[in-house]
């Protein structure tokens, strides 16, 4: 089972709500971050690039903590699936604008890539004064 305590610590969602993002951009980090690490702890010998929706289903639906949710609240696995899936999309763009295997990753290189993407929606739509 996987430890919920290993996948973001308070003290990296600290460090991740000091960056001058806005909120969404923050959240998504968080997001990312914590499917980065559940998916390796989940699939420790799997490179996560070859990972189908389907495969990520899959970790899901043999999650004990997600079946709990489950029986709690109807649709829970499939709206969790579909975060992951989401966040390692974004992953996916992260390691190949690197170079690097989604699985080495690191906080300093996600939270870069979002800024990165921020400063470009900056520039292309400039604040009103």
């Amino acid at each position: 089972m996987i430890d919920p305590e290993s996948l973001l610590s308070v003290s990296e969602c600290q460090a991740i709500d000091q960056l001058l993002l806005p909120a969404a951009d923050r959240f998504a980090i968080r997001v990312a971050v914590y499917t980065l690490r559940y998916l390796k702890a989940a699939l420790p010998d799997r490179p996560l690039e070859d990972l189908s929706d389907g495969q990520i289903y899959e970790v899901v639906a043999q999650d004990p903590r997600l079946q709990a949710e489950e029986e709690r609240q109807a649709g829970f696995m499939t709206w969790y699936g579909q975060i992951l899936i989401s966040a390692l999309k974004q992953l996916r763009l992260i390691a190949a604008s690197k170079g690097i295997p989604v699985a080495d990753l690191t906080i300093a290189d996600i939270s870069h890539w979002f800024q990165q993407q921020c400063q470009q929606r900056l520039q292309s739509h400039p604040p009103s004064p």
